[in-house]
């Protein structure tokens, strides 16, 4: 043994007990502009919120980072018959609180996702739901009222769970502001309009992880995120816009991470008022739309044509459709056709910060079109009140897909049970439930390709691009995007190094 060896050994043998201890890893995520209105999963249905979310509570299935269901909480689970899913779930789990975590948790989180009176916004999603039965300790049912195809890309997407004794003490409100659940990370504290902050869970059931002491999201203005990331204040910036990936490369602490993500810019049309009612009109506004161009300006170029509202990743895109070429001549053309007298003015609805730039960009080029689009901006909050209150032509909104699957999307902006749609089609309903009600995967798949040509053919929407999104990371931390846009944390790693100067 050298001397300086010998030296250091002497010095930690003689450092009074516990003086002997590793900087914890931390790192601190950017990945939206405000913080949440609530981490109550009952009342939240946002991708950033659920973000959160799901690194404190956990589901009884979730999506790996290419969009594969994996095992959570339920370790297999098996279709009995078309009405009835069964899960086994995992044994020995425990809520942060100590709260043991077995089937009568899933029956209770369950029925408040589905209950009318929480006012869980996606509890469209659910509707087959008819009861959940406890087999034992370890095993659920869920029974549905009809045969529900999509069901289990729904929980691995939508529902995290939680612990029955702590929510049924404190309620709603307070488990708001300090949720507990069985995953990864604990809730540790939440700085208004600042940060919130999580601390590993220790006695996390996957052995091993989480591979960090601490994660903080950090909620920072648009303008300062990547002066954050380059400065160190940050180790992560989640939606990086394409104007600073060279600045942050050139950064030698920092790099990019590019990503195809389950996220489109679509419409909703009021198809109940002329001209929307025909079809020529919408063929017309898509054939105005330079894709092209939006992906230069609007993205910057981390994008990709799409055809319709579908992706690929999802279950029952077409990949044969051709997306509709910027055709000005044309679009004019059908115009004349119907008579439609220009300007013509859309009042318009846009959902506040998901789109808007994209919108801009659109109501830019449809102008050339000579069709007017009259916005009015609505936050997640209003948008009910909104669309209840007032008669929109149209409303433009981003649209991510927590569940891998063309359904959600085309749900959310079509369906007329959908409470964020003003499209009404009884036609389009009958398809939408016949794509989603079949349980053959195969036979899903290809009448979700058969649903998707009937909306690019009929031009139920606005169609655009898919988003690659681009991140900005620091080089010490080893992070796995996820095709969804919703990544877990808990495999994340940072090393202890000092950043690259």
């Amino acid at each position: 043994m050298n001397a300086i060896l010998k030296a250091l050994v002497a010095a930690v043998l003689f450092l009074p007990m516990g003086a002997v201890a590793f900087a914890p890893l931390r790192v601190v995520v950017s990945d939206d502009t405000q913080e949440p209105l609530t981490l109550d999963p009952f009342v939240e249905f946002g991708e950033k919120n659920h973000t959160i979310i799901q690194q404190v509570l956990e589901g009884l299935v979730r999506f790996d980072p290419d969009g594969n269901i994996v095992p959570a909480l339920a370790v297999s689970w098996e279709q009995l018959t078309p009405l009835q899913l069964r899960f086994h779930l995992r044994a020995g789990v425990r809520f942060h609180d100590g709260e043991p975590f077995d089937s009568r948790s899933v029956r209770f989180s369950l029925e408040k996702y589905i209950d009318p009176a929480t006012g869980y916004p996606g509890r469209g999603f659910f509707a087959s739901i008819e009861r959940v039965e406890v087999v034992d300790a370890q095993t659920v049912d869920v029974v549905t009222r009809y045969p529900d195809g999509v069901l289990l890309r729904r929980f691995a997407g939508l529902i995290t769970l939680v612990p029955p004794a702590y929510y049924g003490r404190v309620g709603g409100a307070e488990f708001s502001r300090r949720p507990i659940g069985t995953g990864p990370f604990k809730f540790d504290h939440w700085t208004a309009g600042r940060e919130i902050v999580l601390a590993a869970n220790r006695g996390y059931w996957e052995k091993g992880l989480p591979k960090i002491d601490e994660l903080t999201f950090r909620f920072i203005p648009t303008k300062d995120q990547v002066k954050a990331l380059l400065s160190g204040a940050v180790d992560l910036v989640m939606e990086m816009p394409g104007t600073a990936t060279l600045q942050v490369k050139k950064n030698p602490a920092t790099t990019v991470l590019k990503k195809e993500t389950l996220y489109t810019v679509g419409a909703t049309f009021n198809v109940s008022r002329w001209p929307l009612s025909d079809v020529r009109f919408r063929q017309a506004l898509n054939y105005a739309v330079n894709r092209a161009e939006l992906i230069r300006y609007d993205l910057l170029g981390n994008g990709t044509l799409v055809a319709t509202l579908s992706l690929p990743g999802e279950v029952g895109h077409d990949p044969d459709l051709v997306p509709y070429p910027y055709d000005l001549k044309k679009a004019k053309g059908l115009l004349r056709e119907l008579g439609v007298k220009t300007p013509l003015h859309l009042k318009t609805l846009l959902r506040l910060q998901q789109g808007n730039r994209t919108a801009l960009i659109l109501a830019k080029q449809f102008e050339e079109l000579g069709v007017i689009l009259d916005m009015e901006t609505g936050t997640e909050s209003d948008l009910f009140k909104k669309f209840r209150e007032q008669e929109w032509d149209l409303a433009i909104a981003g649209m991510p897909d927590p569940t891998a699957h063309s359904s959600f999307i085309q749900s959310i902006l079509l369906y007329s049970k959908s409470p964020y749609s003003i499209f009404k089609s009884t036609d389009y309903d009958r398809r939408l439930e016949d794509f989603t009600s079949t349980m053959s995967q195969e036979e899903q798949e290809a009448k979700g390709r058969e649903l998707d040509r009937f909306i690019y053919s009929q031009a139920l929407s606005l169609f655009t691009y898919q988003r690659l999104r681009t991140y900005g990371i620091d080089r010490r931390l080893s992070f796995t995007p996820y095709m969804t846009g919703m990544p877990y944390f808990r495999s994340v790693e940072i090393s202890s190094g000092a950043r690259a100067q």
